[in-house]
């Protein structure tokens, strides 16, 4: 009894949490695990899938440079979206990792404030 009032409690929860179209997709499911596993393959895909896009968003990482004509805060708007979908992956970096490499990616025009913050401690900078 315990067993069915938990499954139909988490359920109920799937169901408050996403639109009717989407629960629709899961409805036919009997248990929430089967809907939970349903909605991670058709989200996050398989482990496959989920591996093929944390490779890609750590090839965009490795690759990131600030782009000719591009102002700071559109560069950093790009920066941050990797690094958060990379997060979201479970693969973050440090923020000292992050701060070199937004350091790394910019023009020469900006090689004084380049020396300027490398003389100060990374590991106590955030990217922002």
């Amino acid at each position: 009894m315990r067993v069915v009032q938990v499954n139909n409690k988490a359920r109920n929860l799937l169901h408050n949490a996403i639109s009717d179209e989407e629960y629709e997709k899961i409805s036919s499911c009997n248990i929430a695990k089967e809907m939970w596993d349903k909605l991670e393959v058709t989200y996050e895909g398989t482990s496959k899938v989920k591996e093929t896009h944390i490779n890609m968003r750590v090839h965009d990482y490795e690759l990131f440079s600030m782009k000719e004509g591009e102002s700071i805060e559109e560069m950093f708007v790009m920066f941050s979206k990797i690094i958060s979908d990379l997060k979201a992956f479970g693969k973050p970096y440090t923020s000292s990792d992050q701060v070199r490499k937004i350091l790394k990616s910019l023009p020469s025009t900006w090689q004084t404030k380049i020396v300027t913050l490398e003389s100060q401690d990374l590991n106590k900078l955030s990217h922002d």
